[in-house]
This record gives structure tokens, sequence and C-alpha cells, in this order.
């Protein structure tokens, strides 16, 4: 059996695998040179030990690999069926789909509670004018309106949104007069304006008013009494679109004498100057010359009036003395014996 072994190792080197249709077998240098093989010649090998022999050398070929050395095998993986396929890319475009719904969701959300937000807000610096407007005069309940909205609006700057938002109320709710001016200085005191944000807010009031000369007029008069400086870094006497300055100035000044006179006006000759004179940025000539103007006025009125009423009286007789010459009853009279 040991001469056998021997005999299939020694035909295996010198070739004679390639009688059973077999390539010879290249033996790596380090394994031939491992130890020496003994050979015998091939009249010892018994005939039935071939087959098994050679059987045995196909199987050693697979061990003459190195040591640590990787062996690689094929698998083979049938193709994906087209259904399969178009799954998989659905499931690939998918996943970007959804991303974008969710950020386009996501985006929308913000927009509709940014405008529910901006909606509320507006909402309370509403309310807050509002206030400011039935309280005018109250300093207590004025000061209550401003702490108790800055904190009902929350964290944030809105003093310039809700000053802007009480001159608006102010020029179109009440008249002009000493009061209005005097709570105007009342309010930007309360609220702690500085002259920057003062003259901000005047900007954007007179920007709603543009198109209302009226009431932008009412706006240039208080605030040039009221916060002259800021008044003057506004410019508003330039923003009336179709009025040039001398225009204005002209306008302003008929509106700040027909204001003194009215407050002249109750008063009885004689009585002492109405006051607010210092407020409406009158010297004292200017208040006397207004109040004697006014007192003339009236006097002129008066006599007015009573020529009238003598007028109207001389022209009653007249018509009755017609009637009686003539026998025309008056109205509402029959003829005599009717």
């Amino acid at each position: 059996m040991w001469t056998s072994i021997a005999l299939v190792l020694g035909v295996a080197a010198s070739g004679s695998a390639a009688l059973v249709g077999f390539a010879p077998l290249q033996v790596p240098a380090w394994r031939a040179t491992a130890r020496p093989i003994l050979r015998m010649s091939a009249g010892d090998v018994p005939e039935r030990h071939v087959k098994v022999e050679l059987l045995a050398q196909h199987s050693a070929v697979g061990s003459l690999s190195r040591p640590g050395e990787k062996r690689q095998e094929v698998i083979n993986v049938p193709p994906p069926s087209s259904e399969s396929a178009r799954a998989s890319i659905m499931n690939n475009l998918r996943g970007p789909g959804v991303a974008v719904a969710l950020i386009a969701t996501t985006a929308l959300t913000a927009i509709q509670a940014k405008r529910l937000y901006e909606r509320k807000v507006e909402g309370l610096i509403a309310d807050f004018a509002a206030s400011m407007m039935e309280y005018l005069g109250d300093d207590a309940e004025m000061k209550s309106a401003v702490s108790t909205f800055r904190k009902k609006l929350g964290p944030g700057s809105y003093r310039l949104k809700m000053f802007t938002k009480f001159l608006v109320s102010l020029v179109n709710d009440k008249s002009l007069s000493v009061f209005a001016i005097e709570q105007l200085k009342k309010t930007i005191s309360l609220m702690s304006l500085t002259e920057p944000m003062v003259t901000e807010a005047l900007v954007a009031a007179a920007a709603e008013m543009e198109k209302k000369p009226a009431m932008l007029g009412k706006l240039t008069f208080l605030s040039e009494r009221a916060v002259p400086e800021s008044a003057r870094k506004a410019e508003l006497r330039s923003r009336f679109p179709k009025w040039g300055e001398d225009t204005v100035a002209t306008l302003q000044q008929a509106m700040l004498e027909n204001l003194y006179k009215d407050m002249c006006h109750p008063l009885e000759e004689g009585a002492p100057l109405p006051p607010g004179g210092d407020v409406l940025q009158l010297s004292e000539f200017d208040c006397a010359r207004l109040m004697s103007e006014t007192q003339e006025a009236k006097k002129e009125a008066i006599r007015l009036a009573e020529e009238q009423a003598k007028e109207a009286k001389k022209k009653a007789l007249l018509e009755e003395a017609i009637r009686n010459a003539s026998g025309v009853p008056a109205k509402g009279e029959g003829r005599p014996g009717e």
C-alpha cells in the first residue's frame, strides 16, 4: 500500500496524469521543497489502485494554495423581474416625494400661523388705540392701557406700531384742541418714546393720510406743537401731494387762529385771555389780538342780527298796513262776514 502511494505521487510529478485527461500539475516551489518524495518504479504499483489514487491526487490539488489565501466563489444571481424593478423605482421615488410634501406642508403651516399671529397683533394694536381714545385725559387709565397691551402683545418691539395707530386714531376721532396736543405729549411720555421713534411714527402716519389732506393737516398741526423737532425732521409740510409749502403754511396759520378764536368766542368782552396760548405757540400779543378780533366779530354779528330783526319787523308792519288798506285778510284769516 505504501508503495502504491509513493508511485502515485511520482506519476503526478512525471506527467502520467495526462493518460486520464488531466493537465500536468504545477506544484509551487515552496511545496516541492517541503520534504523529499520517495519514488518507485511503475511496475510495483497495483493496477487496481490507480483510479483511487488519481482521485486522491485531484483532491490534493485544492490543498496546494498558500495558507491564508482566500478562495473566490462565483454565485449566479438571477436578474430581477420587471415588476420588482418597477417597485424598486417607485420606492426610490417615494422617499424624496414624501420629503418634499412634508417640507411644503410645514412651510404652509408656518405661513398660516404667521398670518394668524399678524392678525392677532393688528387686532390688539387697534384695541389699544381705541382704549387710549376712551380714556384720553385719565393718566392712570392710559398708563394701565399701555402696560396691559404691551404684555398682551408679548416679546418684541411694538411701541412704534402702537404709537402710529394712536396718532391715526387721535387725528380721526378728536378735534383740534389744546387738550389733544397735551394728550399727545402725555402719551409719548407714558410710552417712553425717543425722538427718532416719534419721527418714524409721524412718517408712517402721514403715509396713511397721504390721500386725506384734511387729516394730514390736523396731524401736522398737532405734531408741530406737541413735538416740533420730530415734526420738522419728518418734513410733514412737504408730504401734501397737491399743495406747496406756502399753501400749507397759510392753511396752518388759519387753523391756528380759528382755533384760538373759537376758544375766545364763549367769553364776555373784557374777560381774561383763555389759557392754552403757550401750548399753541402763540405770543401774548397774538392772543390779545385774536381775542379782540373775536369780540369785534361778535359785536358785528349782534349788530347784523339786530338790523335783520328790525328789517323783518318793518317788512311785517308794511305788509299788515297794505292788507288793512285793501281789505285783504292776512294769511290764515278769512274775509269779514265769512
